[in-house]
C-alpha cells in the first residue's frame, strides 16, 4: 500500500512576490502574469526564511484552467491569495494558471455546462454529486491519467493508497486522483468525560468497543436515568445528537439510487448478503429496519431529540454537559477543553470502512479535451506533495496569513500575528479543504492535536475495504427509474431516519411505491452489471 505522512515532504520554496494581472473572484478567472522576474522566499526545514532571485522561464507559459468548488471564494482575502498562488504556478512551472473557482451550487451547474460544451478546461474537481465522475467517465469526459501520473507526478502516485486508485480505475486505466483526507467511513463517538466521571463511569464507552449506535443503547438508557435524576433540569435535553446518516446504523456502500451492497462480513441478519456480492434495495432490509426502529425508540424516548432540525437552533442545550454525546463523521481528534462547561473525548469505532462511493467524495480529474494535460498533472502534483502549496492553498499567504513553526523536529502553522490570529474573523482559512488534494502535505495548525496525521493515517490504514472498490455504475438504461425512486426516498427517508413517524406502516408504504417505480429494475440491472465487473477482474 502506497502511503506517506506529508510530513516528511521536503519543504519546498514559496514565492511572495506579486505579479501584475492575476485577480478574481467566484465567478470570474483568475489567471498569473505572463511574464516577470520575482524574488523568491521559501522556509528551510527550521523555519527560517532564505532568499533567492528567481528568472520566469523565457518560453511563453502553458496556460491551464482549473475548475474547482471552494469555501475559500468567499474569503475575505481570496483574491490576494489566488493571484499569490496563480504566480508560484507561473515561477515554479511556467504555467499561466486560470482558476476557475465557485461555490458548490455554482459549480454543478457552470462546470457541467463547460465539460458539455468542450470549454477550456483542464484540470476539473468531480465527485459523486456535482461534476459526477461515474457520469462523466460513461460519458468520455475524463482522460486517461496513468501515464501521465507515472511519469510525471511520482509523488502523488506514491502518496495515495492503493485501494483508493482501485476506486477511479476503470478497465485498467486511472479517470481521477483522489483527495487524500479522510478516505474512510468512521462514525466515531464524541462523548461527555465530566457527565460520565460524575456517575463514576468515566471510561464506560471506550469499555463499549462499539461499531455502530445499537451498542450504545443500554449505557444511553443509564445515563438518561442517572442524568434525570441528579439533574431534573436536563429531563427534556436529548442524550445522544441525532446525526442524519445511516453508516452508524449499518455498513453498506450505495451503487446507485436503492441499490447497495454490504461489506464483507458486516451485514448483521441475511447472510445471502454479507459477502458483499449480492445488490439489494436497502430500504427493504432487516438491517434498516431495525435502524428505523432504534431511531424512533430513541426519539419517543428522549434519547435523540424529537424534530431535530429544529431542536437547539442556539446550541444551548448540547453545549449545556447534559448530552452523553454526539456521533462524529470523519472526526480525527477534538479539542478536549472546547466548551466551558464539559471536557470531551472522542472514541473511534473498532472498524472504519472504505467503499468506492465515499473515495469519490473529492477527486481531482483531467479533462479528455484538456490542452495541456502533461501542466495539468504537473500542477496537481504542486498541490499533493509540495507542503507550501498545500498550506498556501489551505490557509493563504505565508507571512501573511501563516507562519513556519518548528516544535518537536515538526514544521507547523502557527497563525499568531497573522490575518488568520482572529477565528471569528480569519482572512483565509480552509480546513480540510479537501477539493485541493492531499491533506497531509500541509503544515498542521498549531492548535490541532500533535498527533492528528498519525491518527488520521490509522484511521485510514485499517479500514475494512469494500470487495466491489472500484465499480462504476452505468445508469444510462436506468435513468427513469432512478429519477422516479429518487422522489419516493425524498418523500419518506428523512421522515424516518428523524424518528417522526411509525415505522412499519412507513417503510410498508415507502417500498410498495419504491418498487412501483422501478427500485427491481435497477437492482437487477445494477446486479448484471457488478457481475460482469466482478467475472472480468
Amino acid at each position: 500500500m502506497r502511503k506517506i505522512l506529508a510530513l516528511s515532504l521536503a519543504l519546498m520554496m514559496v514565492l511572495a512576490l506579486v505579479l501584475t494581472g492575476c485577480g478574481g473572484n467566484s465567478n470570474t478567472t483568475t489567471t498569473a502574469a505572463t511574464t516577470a522576474a520575482t524574488t523568491a522566499a521559501g522556509t528551510t526545514a527550521a523555519g527560517t526564511t532564505a532568499a533567492a532571485t528567481t528568472a520566469a522561464p523565457s518560453a511563453d507559459p502553458v496556460t491551464v484552467h482549473w475548475w474547482s468548488p471552494s469555501g475559500s471564494v468567499n474569503h475575505p482575502d481570496k483574491d490576494a491569495v489566488y493571484k499569490h498562488l496563480c504566480d508560484m504556478f507561473l515561477n515554479d512551472l511556467n504555467v499561466d494558471m486560470n482558476l476557475h473557482f465557485f461555490t458548490s451550487a455554482e459549480y454543478a451547474e457552470k462546470a457541467n455546462a463547460a465539460m458539455s460544451a468542450a470549454q477550456p478546461m483542464d484540470i476539473a474537481q468531480t465527485n459523486s454529486s456535482r461534476l459526477v465522475f461515474t457520469t462523466w467517465v460513461n460519458r468520455g469526459g475524463f482522460m486517461g491519467i496513468k501515464s501521465l501520473l507515472e511519469e510525471h507526478a511520482t509523488g502523488t502516485y506514491e502518496v495515495i493508497p492503493d485501494w483508493c486508485w482501485e476506486a477511479v480505475t476503470v478497465d485498467g486505466e486511472i479517470y481521477a486522483i483522489p483527495s487524500y483526507k479522510d478516505v474512510v467511513t468512521s462514525m466515531g463517538f464524541i462523548y461527555n468525560y465530566t457527565l460520565l466521571n460524575e456517575f463514576g463511569m468515566p471510561n464506560a464507552v471506550e469499555d463499549l468497543n462499539f461499531c455502530t449506535a445499537r451498542d450504545l443503547d443500554a449505557l444511553a438508557y443509564e445515563v438518561k436515568e442517572l442524568r434525570d435524576a441528579a439533574h431534573p433540569d436536563w429531563a427534556k435535553h436529548a442524550v445522544i445528537g441525532l446525526r442524519n446518516n445511516y453508516q452508524q446504523y449499518y455498513q453498506a456502500d450505495q451503487l446507485a439510487s436503492v441499490a447497495f451492497t454490504a461489506i464483507d462480513g458486516f451485514f448483521l441478519e441475511d447472510e445471502g448478503l454479507a459477502d458483499g456480492t449480492k445488490v439489494f434495495n436497502l430500504y427493504d432490509t432487516v438491517e434498516h429496519a431495525e435502524a428505523m426502529k432504534l431511531i424512533k425508540r430513541w426519539v419517543d424516548d428522549g434519547i435523540y431529540p424529537y424534530d431535530a432540525e429544529n431542536y437547539d437552533p442556539d446550541g444551548i442545550m448540547s453545549q449545556s454537559g447534559s448530552r452523553l454525546g454526539a456521533f462524529s463523521f470523519g472526526t480525527v481528534a477534538v479539542e478536549r477543553n472546547q466548551y466551558e462547561n464539559y471536557e470531551q473525548i472522542l472514541v473511534q469505532p473498532r472498524q472504519t470502512f472504505a467503499t468506492t462511493t465515499y473515495v469519490h467524495g473529492a477527486m481531482n480529474g483531467i479533462a479528455a479535451h484538456s490542452t495541456a494535460p502533461v501542466e495539468a498533472i504537473k500542477c496537481i502534483d504542486k498541490m499533493y506533495t509540495d507542503s507550501i502549496y498545500a498550506t498556501t492553498w489551505r490557509f493563504g499567504i505565508q507571512g501573511t496569513h501563516w507562519n513556519p513553526v518548528e516544535i518537536d523536529g515538526k514544521i507547523r502553522a502557527d497563525f499568531t500575528g497573522t490575518k488568520n490570529a482572529d477565528p471569528s474573523n480569519r482572512g483565509f482559512y480552509s480546513w480540510y479543504h479537501a477539493e485541493m488534494g492531499n491533506l497531509f502535505a500541509c503544515y498542521l495548525p498549531t492548535f490541532q492535536d500533535d498527533q492528528f496525521y498519525e491518527k488520521l493515517d490509522a484511521m485510514n490504514s485499517s479500514a475494512c475495504v469494500s470487495v466491489n472498490m472500484g465499480f462504476l455504475a452505468n445508469v444510462e438504461k436506468i435513468e427513469n427509474e432512478i429519477a422516479a425512486c429518487s422522489g419516493v426516498v425524498s418523500e419518506y427517508d428523512k421522515q424516518l431516519k428523524y424518528g417522526l413517524v411509525e415505522v412499519d406502516p412507513s417503510l410498508t408504504a415507502f417500498n410498495e411505491k419504491l418498487y412501483a417505480n422501478g427500485a427491481q429494475v435497477i437492482v437487477d440491472e445494477l446486479q448484471a452489471q457488478l457481475d460482469a465487473w466482478r467475472a472480468s477482474k
